[in-house]
């Protein structure tokens, strides 16, 4: 009776030591787990950090993403500042950002699944800058990533467990390239995009939304060589470019890790655009009989509208319409440009269709044959080095339609020009005129 009443009191005290130890190491955990979930926006400022983040999210990316400054919390917004994206081969830095900020901090990301937000870009400038042969600083920043369905030599576009909505009001485009000394810069792009699920497949989407890209911008040779020559191939290593040019985009869809397989359309209008001929057009008049020199001026229709599309890696265009003027005041002879070109190898599956006039002397059967109708002629080879595919009875004969039509502009070119120096040794201006603006030879 006695041992039992000496135990009983025992057992209490054990019970509330053991329960006071786990009272404490809950506790200990909980301030623990606290500190841990406290330090996590502060172990994510960190921009080294973050940029090995960046770089394992996006193990395609052959570039480090370089970030000044950031400041990441639980209730946001996150603010990157200082945004350089650094190619691994030491290509110029294709894309530069003053400031990023996002509406939702870490919680609302994670309750909301990977949703970033409204996302706003601050100071954007991307910069384009080309070789000789046409390569940009692009080529190299995006290593191929195979699905598992993929053959070697395929790239397949990825998921990606983010979704977000970009804005910009002041992307400024910059190229650069062996056509000229002086870089081209545009005029500040309103950009609205957003982030989200593929319509079809399950990778996920980059989706543009319309957007006037670029509003009377004027045509010099490093926006037309490097960008607008895969809309008009005619532009491609033209002699000189003069004018302007409005480019539309209607929207865009383009896949996480291969944005070349996606799709987009819009319009390229023409103001007053002229060139001096380049190799597309020179190559058509040396592959006719008699291997006439070129015209010395190419012309587009004035505020020409040249519908183009982007799709199995080809820039598609219809509606490209450009002239050349002809010996016989007010004529011309109209060519139309339709086919597409390859967006890495910038190879060339195009038709010019030249309409013959007409009015051709009936005395020659051949001629009078084709009078009224229109010649076909293909266009291979790539940007800068097309070549010409004419059927042999049609070469003949295009042959001849061209001789007489453009066989004494030459002569013609000189006699205008003594002309002026004799009569008008100030020279006029350019006049305008017809469908085509005029402009005079160059001296």
């Amino acid at each position: 009776m006695a041992a039992g009443d000496q135990a009983t009191p025992e057992r209490p005290r054990q019970r509330g030591f053991f329960g006071s130890q786990v009272r404490m190491l809950l506790a200990t955990g909980f301030v623990v787990a606290l500190l841990g979930v406290g330090s996590v926006p502060w172990w994510l400022s960190d921009t080294a950090r973050l940029s090995r983040l960046i770089a394992r999210a996006l193990p395609e990316l052959q570039a480090d993403v370089q970030i000044d400054k950031a400041r990441i919390g639980w209730m946001g917004p996150i603010v990157l500042e200082g945004v350089r994206v650094m190619p691994h081969d030491g290509a110029a830095v294709p894309l530069t950002i003053r400031r990023i900020e996002g509406s939702h901090g870490l919680v609302a990301m994670l309750v909301s699944a990977g949703d970033i937000g409204r996302v706003r870009l601050e100071g954007v400038e991307g910069a384009l800058a080309f070789n000789a042969d046409r390569t940009s600083n692009l080529a190299g920043l995006v290593a191929p990533r195979l699905d598992d369905s993929a053959t070697p030599a395929v790239r397949g576009p990825r998921h990606s467990p983010l979704r977000m909505r970009v804005e910009t009001d002041d992307a400024v485009l910059r190229i650069t390239g062996p056509w000229t000394d002086d870089p081209w810069v545009s005029d500040p792009i309103r950009l609205r995009a957003a982030l989200g699920p593929a319509a079809e497949g399950s990778h996920s989407e980059w989706t543009v939304e319309p957007v006037e890209v670029f509003t009377n911008a004027v045509m010099e040779p490093g926006v037309a060589q490097g960008v607008l020559a895969y809309i008009a191939p005619v532009l491609a290593d033209a002699t000189r470019t003069a004018g302007r040019f409005s480019l539309h985009l209607d929207g865009a869809r383009l896949p996480v890790g291969r944005p070349e397989a996606g799709t987009l359309a819009g319009t390229l209008s023409m103001h007053e655009v002229v060139l001096g001929p380049g190799p597309l057009v020179s190559r058509v008049f040396a592959s006719l009989p008699g291997r006439l020199p070129p015209p010395p001026t190419v012309l587009f229709a004035e505020d020409a509208r040249v519908q183009f599309m982007l799709a199995e890696e080809r820039v598609w265009h219809k509606g490209l319409e450009f002239g050349l003027p002809l010996a016989k005041p007010g004529q011309r002879l109209d060519v139309e440009s339709s086919g597409s070109v390859g967006l890495a190898d910038g190879s060339l599956d195009v038709t010019l269709k030249l309409p013959i006039p007409a009015d051709l002397p009936q005395d020659r059967p051949l001629l009078a044959a084709l009078a009224g109708k229109t010649v076909s002629v293909g266009i291979g080879g790539v940007l800068g080095a097309p070549q010409v595919n004419f059927n042999g009875s049609i070469k003949q004969a295009a042959g001849e339609v061209v001789t007489d039509l453009i066989g004494n502009v030459l002569d013609e070119v000189k006699r205008r020009r003594a002309e002026r120096r004799a009569f008008e040794p100030a020279g006029p201006g350019p006049r305008r005129g017809g469908l085509f603006r005029r402009v005079a030879p160059p001296q």
